[in-house]
C-alpha cells in the first residue's frame, strides 16, 4: 500500500515538474493527492528539487508542509549534497513561521549542516529565537561554529542576556570577545557601559574598536576618561573610533580629561584631542581647557598651544579670539600663542587690540602673528605700538619691515627723532632694508644730525659709525658727517662717570679702564660682543665677552653669573678654555678668558670638512676629555655646539663658554617668544626643551647632535622655524647617519645614535663610555 502511494506522488509530482505541459486540471488534481498525502509527500518533494529548485509549486508545497513534526525531513536536507536542495529546503525553513527555528540551534554540532546555511535560516527566524539555547551551544561548539553562534547573537541581544555576556567577555578568544563588545554595545545599560569600559584596553584592536563604538552609541552616561585614554591607542582605526564616541559623549569632565591628552609627546595624539574640540568646544570649555595647563612646564603649553592653532576649526578659533582680552595675563600669553600657529583672517581685529596690551609678551606676540598674517592693514596699529611701548619698538620694526618693505621706511623714520638711544639704533639697522628712493633723502639727514653726537660720547654711544656706513650706503651718499673722527683714544674713567659701554662701538686701538687695549673684534653672539684685547698689565692677549646691555642692567643675572662662574673657572683642562674673572667697567659688565687662536668647529661643517671622519672623530674624543673633567667637577655645559667648540690649525680642541647658559638660565625670560629657555634649538636636549631636569647626558646628547651634524653635514633635526626644531628633538626618529654619508660605519652610526637616543636613560650615562667607544671607532676606522 505504501508502494502504491509512494507512486501516486511521485506521478503527482512529475506532473507538476511538467506543468507547462499539462492542463490546469490535471495540475489541480496532483496538488490535491500530495497535500493528501501529508508527511509522506515531504521527501519526494525535497528530492525534486534536484531538478528544478525553482519551481513554485514544490516551493510552496514544501512551505505548507512545514511543521515540527515535519521538520525532521527539512534538517535531514540541509545535509544533502546537492546544492539545490540545500538553497531551496533553505529558503523555506528562512520564510515559514510554522516551526520552532530553536529547534535547529542543535544543528550547530552537525558538522554535515554548513554554518553559514544555518546562520541564514536562523537570522530570518530571529523574532522566535532564545538566546539561551545558543549560548548553551557555546561550549562545546568548535571554533567556527562558535563564530557563527556569536554572529547571531549579536543580532537578536537582549537585555536578559546580559549574565550570559558577561560570562563570555574575558573569553581567551579575542573573536569571542569582538562578538561580545559588539554585543554588548547594543544594550543600553550600565552594567553592559561598565564591561565595554573594561574592554577599551584589550589585547585586541577589534576589541577595542567594538568596545569604543558600543559605548559611544549609549545614552547612559559613560565616563569620559577611558575614551580620551584610546586617543593615545597605537591603531588609527581604534583612535578614529574614540575620537567619535567623544564628540557623542556628554561627560562633563570631558574638556579635563582631554588636558592631559592636550600635552601628549605624539602630534597623532595631540591632533586627535583636537579633532574632538573642533566639535565640542566653546569659549568656556576652552578657558577651562588653558586653565588646567596652567601649572605645566613651558613646553607642554607651548605644544599644546600648538596643536589647538595647528588643527583647531572654526570653533576653537572662535573660542581663542574672545580669550584675547581676557583679564587673565595668562589666558592672553596662551590665547596669542594659538594665534601665531594660524593665518585666520578673523583674528586680525584682536590682534590689532592686543598690540595695546600691558603685557610685553602678548604685545609682542599679537605683532608675530600679524605678520603672519601679511595684512597691510596692521602697519598703522604698528607704528602706534612702536610711539606707545617703546619696550616693544624693536619687535614693532621687525614686524613692519616683513610686512611693509619700502612703504614702512616713512613711519619708521617719523618716529627716530622722538625714540630713545636704543630704539634709534633699532631703526638704523633696518633702515637699508627699508629704503627707497623717496626716503633717501631724510635717512642721510637723520645720519647727519646724530654724528655729532656719537663723536662726542663714542664710548657711550648707541649707534657706531658703522651703523651709519651701512645706512649711506644703501642711500647712495658717502659719509661726510660732521663730527666724524678716528676711533683711537681711551674708554678710561671712574666707575662713578662710567656709562653703559656700547663695546659693539669699540674699534682696535681704544683702551678700556686703561687697561685692556681693542685689537679686534671676534665676534656678536646672544650674551654680547667678543673682542680680543691685550691685557697692558700682564702683556697678554685675552678675550673680553661683554655681556648685553639688558642682561647688564639685571641684577640677578648678574648674581647667577657670579654664582656659576665661581664653578666653572675652577675647571682646568687643556680642552677647554680657562675663564679668568667676572670683571666690571661701571655699569658694563664682562667676562675675561683665556684667547686661542682658531676657528669653530661651525666653520669646518660650513666647508663641508665632513670626508676626514677619523680626524673628526679625534676632535670629538678631545671634546669629550673636557667634558669628562668638567661633568667631574658637576659642571653641565648646558650649550655644547660646534660654534662653542674651538679648533686651531694643530687640530687642537677647546671648549668655550663653560657656565654662560647656566648663568642665564634663570635669568632673562626673555630670550625666547615662547617661554625660558637659553639654548641653541638644533642642539637642545628633549629634556632641556621641555623644561625639565638637566644633567651631564644632556651635554652627551647635545655632542652626540654635534657629531651628527659633523659626520653628514648637516644636523638630524631641522624644522621650518625653532619651534619645529625643538618638537623634532623632543620627537625623535633621526635618520641613521649612513643613510646621509655612506661612508660612515655601523659601529659609528650605533654610537651616534645612542649618544642622540630621546631617552636620557638610554643614552651613555657618562661621557666617558661615548669616548671609550669613540676609540672603538676610530680603531675600526684605521682597520
Amino acid at each position: 500500500m505504501a508502494l502504491l502511494g509512494g507512486f501516486k506522488i511521485n506521478k503527482a509530482i512529475d506532473i507538476l515538474l511538467m506543468a507547462d505541459e499539462k492542463g490546469i486540471v490535471e495540475v489541480k488534481e496532483a496538488l490535491v493527492k500530495i497535500k493528501d498525502a501529508g508527511e509522506a509527500a515531504v521527501p519526494k518533494l525535497i528530492e525534486a528539487l534536484v531538478d528544478d529548485p525553482n519551481n513554485n509549486y514544490i516551493n510552496k508545497l514544501l512551505f505548507e508542509l512545514l511543521n515540527n513534526e515535519t521538520l525532521p525531513e527539512y534538517i535531514d536536507a540541509l545535509a544533502d549534497e546537492d546544492k539545490n536542495v540545500v538553497t531551496g529546503v533553505m529558503k523555506v525553513l528562512a520564510s515559514s513561521s510554522a516551526y520552532d527555528p530553536n529547534l535547529l540551534c542543535d544543528l550547530f554540532k552537525d558538522p554535515d549542516i554548513p554554518n553559514n546555511v544555518l546562520v541564514k535560516i536562523l537570522l530570518a527566524r530571529r523574532d522566535k529565537l532564545n538566546g539561551n539555547n545558543l549560548f548553551a551551544l557555546m561550549p562545546k561548539a568548535d571554533h567556527q561554529s562558535q563564530k557563527a553562534i556569536l554572529h547571531i547573537i549579536d543580532e537578536i541581544v537582549s537585555e536578559n542576556m546580559l549574565p550570559q555576556l558577561a560570562k563570555y567577555a574575558d573569553s581567551e578568544d579575542a573573536n569571542v570577545r569582538f562578538h561580545i563588545a559588539k554585543a554588548l554595545g547594543k544594550i543600553d545599560t550600565e552594567r553592559s557601559r561598565n564591561i565595554l569600559l573594561q574592554k577599551v584596553s584589550d589585547p585586541s584592536k577589534l576589541v577595542r574598536q567594538a568596545a569604543i563604538e558600543g559605548l559611544g552609541n549609549m545614552t547612559v552616561p559613560v565616563p569620559s576618561e577611558f575614551l580620551c585614554k584610546a586617543l593615545r591607542d597605537t591603531d588609527m582605526n581604534v583612535q578614529n573610533k574614540a575620537i567619535d564616541a567623544l564628540t557623542k559623549n556628554k561627560d562633563k569632565k570631558l574638556i579635563g580629561n582631554l588636558v592631559d591628552i592636550l600635552q601628549d609627546e605624539s602630534e597623532y595624539v595631540r591632533r586627535a584631542a583636537v579633532e574632538v574640540l573642533n566639535v565640542v568646544c566653546d569659549p568656556t570649555s576652552i578657558k577651562d581647557l588653558l586653565n588646567a595647563m596652567r601649572d605645566t612646564d613651558w613646553w607642554v603649553k607651548v605644544r599644546a598651544a600648538d596643536a589647538l592653532g595647528s588643527i583647531g576649526g572654526p570653533r576653537v578659533v572662535d573660542a581663542v579670539l574672545e580669550l584675547i582680552t581676557d583679564k587673565d595675563e595668562f589666558l592672553r600669553r596662551t590665547a596669542v600663542e594659538i594665534l601665531n600657529s594660524i593665518k585666520d583672517e578673523r583674528a586680525y581685529d584682536h590682534l590689532v587690540l592686543a598690540l595695546k596690551d600691558e603685557d610685553w609678551w602678548v604685545r609682542e606676540r599679537a605683532a608675530d602673528a600679524l605678520t603672519n598674517l601679511g595684512d597691510k592693514r596692521a602697519l598703522a596699529p604698528l607704528v602706534e605700538m612702536m610711539k606707545d611701548k617703546p619696550d616693544s619698538s624693536g619687535i614693532a620694526i621687525k614686524a613692519m619691515v616683513e610686512l611693509g618693505g619700502d612703504s614702512a621706511a616713512k613711519p619708521v623714520l617719523e618716529q627716530y627723532s622722538n625714540s630713545d638711544e636704543d630704539t634709534r639704533k633699532e631703526i638704523l639697522h633696518t633702515l637699508d632694508k627699508l629704503t627707497d628712493n623717496d626716503s633717501a633723502a631724510k635717512i642721510k639727514k637723520a645720519v647727519a644730525n646724530i654724528s655729532q653726537s656719537m663723536a662726542d660720547a663714542a664710548a657711550t654711544a648707541n649707534v657706531t659709525n658703522a651703523d651709519m656706513e651701512t645706512v649711506a650706503v644703501n642711500v647712495g651718499d658717502d659719509l661726510s658727517a660732521p663730527g666724524a673722527q678716528s676711533q683711537s683714544g681711551s674708554v678710561a674713567g671712574s666707575q662713578e662717570s662710567m656709562q653703559i659701554i656700547d663695546a659693539d662701538a669699540l674699534e682696535p686701538g681704544m683702551t678700556i679702564s686703561e687697561r685692556y687695549e681693542v685689537l679686534e673684534k671676534i665676534g656678536k653672539g646672544a650674551f654680547g660682543v667678543v673682542l680680543l684685547v691685550k691685557d697692558k698689565m700682564v702683556n697678554e692677549d685675552i678675550i673680553l665677552k661683554f655681556l648685553n646691555p639688558h642682561m647688564a642692567s639685571d641684577e640677578t643675572i648678574i648674581e647667577r653669573f657670579i654664582h656659576e662662574l665661581r664653578f666653572s673657572r675652577k675647571i682646568t683642562h687643556e680642552n677647554i678654555i680657562r675663564i679668568y674673572d667676572f670683571i666690571t667697567f661701571g655699569k658694563s659688565y664682562a667676562i675675561s678668558m683665556e684667547y686661542f687662536k682658531s676657528h669653530s668647529l661651525s666653520a669646518e661643517i660650513k666647508k663641508r670638512k665632513i670626508v676626514d671622519i677619523p680626524r673628526n672623530i679625534k676632535l670629538i674624543i678631545d671634546v669629550c676629555k673636557g667634558l669628562s673633567v668638567a661633568h667631574a667637577g658637576n659642571v653641565v655645559h648646558r650649550d655644547i655646539k660646534p660654534a662653542n667648540i674651538l679648533v686651531n690649525d694643530d687640530d687642537e680642541v677647546k671648549i668655550v663658554d663653560f657656565g654662560l647658559a647656566a648663568a642665564a638660565i634663570q635669568g632673562d625670560s626673555r630670550l625666547t617668544k615662547s617661554g625660558i629657555l637659553v639654548g641653541t634649538p638644533t642642539y637642545m636636549a628633549p629634556e632641556q626643551v621641555r623644561g625639565r631636569a638637566i644633567d651631564t647626558r644632556t651635554d652627551i646628547y647635545s655632542l652626540g647632535i654635534v657629531m651628527y651634524e659633523l659626520f653628514t653635514g648637516k644636523p638630524p633635526y631641522k624644522g621650518e622655524d625653532h619651534m619645529g626644531t625643538l618638537f623634532k628633538h623632543v620627537e625623535g626618529g633621526a635618520p641613521l647617519p649612513s643613510t646621509i654619508n655612506p661612508k660612515i660605519s655601523e659601529y659609528l652610526d650605533k654610537v651616534i645614535m645612542k649618544a642622540i637616543h630621546v631617552d636620557p636613560e638610554q643614552r651613555y650615562q657618562k661621557i666617558d663610555n661615548l669616548r671609550r667607544d669613540l676609540v672603538m671607532a676610530l680603531a675600526k676606522e684605521a682597520g
